[in-house]
């Protein structure tokens, strides 16, 4: 039931991206409603596939499940990115995020759930552990807002880029202000930063009960650390030195780049060891 529920929310997703990139080609405010429908639709069933009966759900680490797939987190980030965007969108009116968003969750969900990944065990110490299903949530809802922020950043440059050019292309008629982009993806980059403290507060409670180590060192969790400490500075150099614009949106993908590299090294973890962990990941 759970796979049926994953491959129609992906279809739904596939016709939500088709809708958004027509809106870019030809802009009209019903493919921009399609495409809207489409992704809270396939969001809906999406979620619905974690609550259903697996053999092993990461949405349900921590509470009884006793190991993952590197399929289900990517299907699992694809999911919060989508929330996020949503929510994004009601707040600013973003549909030429959508156009990116959409796509890029296809691409992530396609080999997310057609190709095979190895299984990984969780600590038995950690079967019914509140502080490792906390830690889950926390990573997907920050890694998303972040990858957020992050094609923002990306949106800023591209959109800073245009401004500057005497001859802009046809799609910088759908882009916003500068100012709209550098202001939303400043709040997703706080929102991004208090999950991602969240996540390795309990990542590190995590360890501690399945190992007694508070916070091992490896390279993963490096990665993520150094990740929270470039956004602590980045909101600190915003609220106290000003800085805004281009300086900021490459400070985010410098940050989020970072991020990227603690799930490398948790995916690339030997099979059947460890927990899914960022900030402290029980070996």
């Amino acid at each position: 039931m759970a796979t049926v529920l994953v491959h129609i929310s992906l279809l739904a997703y596939v016709a939500g991206a088709a809708a958004f990139l027509t809106w870019l080609v030809r802009p009209s405010k019903r493919w921009v409603r399609a495409g809207r429908i489409l992704l809270f639709a396939g969001l809906l069933l999406h979620a619905a596939s974690f609550v259903a009966p697996a053999d092993a759900n990461l949405a349900a680490i921590g509470l009884g499940a006793e190991g993952w797939k590197g399929g289900q987190l990517f299907s699992l980030l694809a999911a919060a990115t989508v929330l996020g965007y949503l929510l994004l969108d009601w707040k600013y009116d973003l549909p030429v995020a959508g156009a990116f968003v959409a796509p890029f969750t296809v691409a992530v969900m396609v080999p997310a759930h057609l190709v095979k990944s190895t299984a990984r065990a969780v600590s038995p110490q950690l079967y019914h552990s509140v502080a490792l299903f906390l830690h889950v949530g926390a990573a997907a809802l920050g890694t998303a807002a972040l990858a957020l922020a992050f094609g923002l950043s990306l949106l800023y440059l591209v959109s800073e880029r245009q401004v500057k050019s005497k001859r802009p292309g046809r799609i910088f008629a759908r882009l916003p202000s500068l100012d709209l982009i550098d202001k939303a993806g400043y709040q997703l980059s706080v929102w991004g930063f208090v999950f991602l403290s969240v996540a390795i507060a309990t990542g590190s409670l995590a360890s501690r009960e399945s190992t007694g180590t508070t916070l091992p060192f490896a390279p993963k969790q490096g990665f993520a650390i150094l990740a929270w400490a470039l956004f602590a500075a980045l909101i600190q150099a915003r609220l106290v030195a000003g800085w805004r614009g281009r300086r900021v949106a490459l400070l985010v993908i410098t940050g989020f780049v970072l991020l990227a590299g603690a799930y490398v090294g948790l995916l690339t973890a030997p099979a059947l060891h460890g927990t899914v962990a960022l900030g402290g990941i029980a070996p």
